[in-house]
């Protein structure tokens, strides 16, 4: 047990002298954040930005432009004039609805201009949203208009008194505000509530929780080649000492107890979650942080260099990241691979637990959860096994390594003869050839990431219960709407797609729909917690099915005209005259127009994907700057000639190197001001990482403060989501953020990159 306790207190040691206290301290910035965000105090998420030409300047049209900013779909309603339209689409609004002058008054007449709609083609899936709904309430306008003029002709033939106009312009103008009143009383719940802040908070937390738990275990586990190299381990296991890996995962375990109070009480304060559930979330914490240790030890054993060791590690964690779907964009994959990735898994429990799911209903994420630790048991006995047949044989052994040696010190001198000083330095720094071909393996995959396109269609889910030939016919009208994608499943199904979340939600027509005349609550609309917006499906839904009462209706609305039954002649007539008086001229108008691109909520443009993706890939090769071994290559190389500015030079070269090469595998755009930012944002990291390895923490810089910093900055500069989509003190977060000011710079900010540059050089010159 002496060995034991001492290597529990080396551990402990090592952990508090490379910034362990503050690793402990700094998640209690993350919770008030955390809180700002999602307790709705400081900032308003504003979905859908969207601008007004009112040139009716009438009771009806203000109380429209009022109505507008009351719907959560339309949260910013901007009133503008005909000559702003360029400038406000090149700030990003969805679109531009123009209200011509009388409308109002010429369309309760059946006449007059067209309503205008100027779309933003740089916002497509917002844009077919906002055109969607704005379609299908003036096809509800228009169907109303056509039905009111066949019924009316119908039952008084084909020239109409001045009563009869009058009365017919009164009856549609009260039906057609029925119509549009009611819309909403087709779904069960009655009650709207805005999933976005959810939404978010699902994506934001369980990528931070990922992140921290394989961070916290690589930067623990890191340590073991070092000393296994130094023969601490040996000298250990010598001295009959047992539990060296069982002291590194108890440091862990205190390490990871901080944030889980932490995690703890967010879930308490947003979700509401009982004592019940914080266990079982509690129990799923601790499961996926011992997961994560034996996945990161197998890679260890198998692979001894800590360079190597690291640079795969950080891959690995990042494409799970990216190709999960969970945090950047969704769909990347198939969800079925999706699923067994621990981010997902992450909002999984997550989900589940806020729905009421326990005990067993838990037990089936265990299984792709206990994939890590499945494959770092594997990979520790493929070490073990390794270690068995090398012990075989010594001479052998020492042959093989003498030959090896040569042959690895003969191709270095080769590569050493035709590569300068800062690409050779890159090249032993990133693992020498297995390294750089797992750099080139990592670069192609964030070409594939980057190849893929967005989904530009809200996707759901569809259950018909009902199976009548009114169902029929709203699947059919659902199928033909160009904004709306639906995939039909069963009842059975619902409960675990809502849960899975790959799709905005679930729509189900409930049984009895197509023989009730009013239709009222059998409809039922759930969505899922990754919903971009629940309003938006809602809205289209709601007039789709609007349009078609309307003309269901037909036949009762000319009944109650003529006071009976409809005989076989007239209903046969009320068809012929439902063709003839259909719209000749189009009640609206929508066009497409150039503008800005503005990147939607839960999905930040690629730029911030980099950032991200750099920061900690970076300071993970960075670390090497305050190993006592490259200290001592500094001070020799400093008594050189000009030899400083050589070594620095050569290691910011090879820095500005690795971000050329994830710009280029993202496919983003080169401009002088993306150039300038790259620059900047490089200049920054190798100053800020060397500072921080050299001055403060020394050998692993990447623990510790580095990680936890790289988290502060992301969550602040919009790398998990777009601040431009929040309104108050948050959308300035960024600027105290260097991923925010990278952002800034890229969209054409001049002092961002600058400010960028000046915190660099301040960084190097020490």
């Amino acid at each position: 047990m002496n060995g034991f306790f001492a290597a529990l207190k080396k551990d402990f040691s090592l952990f508090f002298r490379k910034g362990g206290l503050f690793s402990l301290l700094f998640p209690l910035l993350l919770l008030p954040l955390f809180l700002a965000f999602f307790q709705g105090g400081s900032g308003q998420i504003l979905s859908f930005p969207v601008s007004i030409i009112d040139e009716d300047e009438t009771l009806m049209s203000k109380t429209l432009i009022r109505q507008m900013e009351e719907v959560e779909l339309f949260s910013e309603v901007h009133k503008i004039s005909r000559e702003e339209i360029s400038a406000e689409l090149e700030k990003g609004s969805v679109g531009i609805l123009r209200i011509p002058k009388d409308f109002f008054y010429t369309a309760y007449r059946f006449q007059g201009e067209p309503v205008e709609l100027i779309l933003n083609e740089k916002r497509p899936t917002e844009a077919a949203i906002l055109e969607s709904v704005f379609t299908s309430v003036m096809q509800i306008m228009e169907k109303e208009q056509e039905t009111s003029l066949a019924v009316f002709h119908t039952a008084y033939g084909e020239t109409l008194s001045a009563k009869q106009e009058e009365v017919l312009y009164e009856k549609a103008s009260e039906r057609l505000l029925s119509a549009v009143l009611k819309r909403q009383l087709i779904f069960q719940d009655e009650e709207i509530k805005a999933n976005l802040e959810l939404a978010l908070l699902m994506r934001i937390f369980s990528a931070l929780l990922f992140l921290f738990l394989s961070f916290v275990s690589l930067s623990v586990i890191s340590a073991v080649p070092e000393e296994e190299k130094k023969g601490i381990v040996a000298r250990f296991r010598q001295m009959r000492g047992k539990g060296f890996y069982l002291s590194k995962f108890l440091v862990l375990l205190f390490l990871s107890l901080v944030f889980l109070a932490l995690s703890l009480l967010l879930l308490h304060e947003t979700l509401s979650l009982s004592s019940e559930s914080l266990l079982w979330f509690s129990i799923y914490y601790l499961f996926s942080l011992l997961s994560f240790y034996f996945f990161f030890w197998g890679i260890f054993t198998v692979i001894r260099d800590e360079r190597l060791g690291k640079n795969l590690s950080i891959c690995v964690i990042f494409l799970i990241l990216l190709f999960s779907g969970r945090l950047f964009s969704a769909g990347k994959i198939p969800f079925s691979i999706a699923q067994f990735s621990p981010v997902s898994i992450t909002a999984l429990i997550l989900e589940g637990l806020r729905r009421g799911y326990r005990g067993k209903a838990l037990l089936s994420f265990a299984y792709p959860l206990s994939v890590p630790a499945c494959i770092g048991v594997m990979l520790l006995l493929l070490g073990k096994l390794f270690d068995k047949k090398n012990s075989l044989g010594q001479k052998e052994k020492k042959t093989s390594l003498a030959g090896s040696a040569y042959l690895q010190s003969r191709s270095e001198s080769l590569i050493m003869r035709y590569l300068p000083f800062p690409l050779w330095r890159g090249f032993t720094l990133i693992g020498r050839t297995a390294g750089f071909a797992l750099f080139l393996a990592f670069c192609l995959l964030l070409g594939k990431y980057a190849e893929d396109k967005q989904e530009e269609r809200l996707q759901i889910y569809l259950v018909n219960q009902d199976q009548g030939e009114w169902s029929k016919e709203l699947l059919r009208d659902l199928e033909e709407e160009k904004s709306i994608q639906i995939t039909v499943i069963s009842g059975e199904e619902k409960a675990e797609k809502l849960l899975y979340g790959d799709k905005e939600g679930v729509l189900s027509i409930l049984e009895g729909y197509s023989d009730d005349r009013e239709g009222k609550g059998l409809l039922l609309y759930e969505s899922s917690s990754s919903s971009l917006s629940e309003m938006a499906v809602r809205e289209i839904v709601a007039a789709l099915v609007a349009g078609e009462k309307i003309e269901r209706t037909a036949g009762t609305y000319l009944s109650s005209l003529l006071g009976k039954e409809l005989s076989p002649e007239e209903e046969r007539i009320l068809k012929e005259n439902e063709f003839n008086y259909k719209r000749k001229t189009p009640l609206y108008i929508v066009e497409q127009k150039n503008g800005r691109s503005k990147e939607e909520l839960f999905s930040p443009k690629r730029e911030a994907i980099y950032a991200f993706l750099l920061y900690f890939f970076l300071f993970s090769l960075a670390a090497v700057m305050g190993e006592s071994e490259e200290k001592r290559v500094s001070s020799r190389i400093n008594s050189i000639r000009r030899g400083k500015l050589r070594y620095l030079g050569g290691y910011f070269l090879f820095f500005l190197f690795i971000s050329l090469c994830f710009y280029i595998a993202l496919k983003l755009s080169f401009s002088l001001y993306a150039m300038l930012s790259v620059f900047s944002y490089t200049l920054f990291l190798f100053g800020f990482s060397r500072l921080l390895s050299t001055r403060f923490l020394g050998e692993g810089a990447e623990t510790g403060i580095s990680l936890n910093l790289g988290l502060f900055f992301s969550l602040i500069g919009g790398a998990f989501m777009d601040f431009s989509a929040l309104s108050g003190w948050l959308q300035y977060l960024p600027w105290f953020s260097p991923i925010g000011l990278f952002l800034k710079g890229t969209e054409g900010d001049i002092f961002a990159p600058g400010i960028l540059l000046v915190l660099g050089i301040l960084c190097v010159l020490p």
